[in-house]
């Protein structure tokens, strides 16, 4: 067997994990400025629903050229989100004032409106990566596919964040968490999601001439 060989498994799975690696590392440098995590993610399923796509894909130029494209409105779609979040947690305080009929009756609307608000944001970005529009209607686009495929998002979600909820609560064995989440955590997870995300999407490109996805 020729380790060298293009075709073989060992070679596809190294190159395969490699650009894993460096879509890790791009979306984790990108990312610092914490204002730009919106672009930085938008790029980062662009890249992994490419994958899915085509099987090989220029991490660094696809990477860099979603984050140029859709900076601006992914970015004000994350201030929307961190708006929406620092409402909903001023709400959670503000029912701790409450009388107790009314303080159960508020915290099950603010849970629904959490539970809502995370899986819009588990989409939103994907949706940004894949279609063009305006910011009202990827924000609609991105609940569609929600409820398109109910049993998808709950698929995404526990892919996205049982991995998170084990790091944070297994104390042994968080400094090998970590070290996973350093190397390819965050684009391993994308990935996972991507690869229901892109059956989600496919039929809307089939038969159009998808510009968005052009090199």
């Amino acid at each position: 067997m020729n380790l060298f060989n293009e075709d073989n498994f060992l070679h596809q799975f190294f190159l395969f994990l490699g650009k894993l690696i460096a879509l890790n590392l791009l979306w984790m440098i990108s990312s610092i400025p914490v204002i730009t995590i919106g672009a930085s993610t938008t790029a980062l399923y662009y890249c992994t629903l490419k994958l899915h796509k085509e099987k090989d894909i220029s991490a660094w130029k696809f990477f860099w050229k979603s984050f140029r494209s859709n900076f601006i409105q992914s970015t004000l779609i994350w201030v929307l989100i961190m708006a929406a979040a620092l409402l909903l947690w001023l709400e959670k305080i503000s029912v701790g004032t409450m009388p107790a009929g009314a303080k159960q009756v508020f915290t099950c609307v603010i849970a629904a409106a959490g539970i809502v608000l995370a899986l819009v944001v588990l989409y939103i970005f994907p949706t940004v990566a894949a279609f063009e529009n305006k910011i009202g209607k990827l924000f609609c686009h991105a609940i569609y596919f929600i409820f398109r495929q109910p049993l998808y998002a709950v698929a995404i979600a526990a892919i996205t964040c049982l991995p998170m909820y084990f790091t944070l609560v297994d104390a042994e064995l968080f400094p090998v968490y970590l070290f996973l989440w350093l190397v390819c955590g965050f684009s391993l997870t994308a990935y996972a999601g991507s690869w229901f995300l892109w059956r989600l999407f496919r039929p809307f490109f089939e038969g159009e001439k998808e510009e968005k996805w052009d090199d």
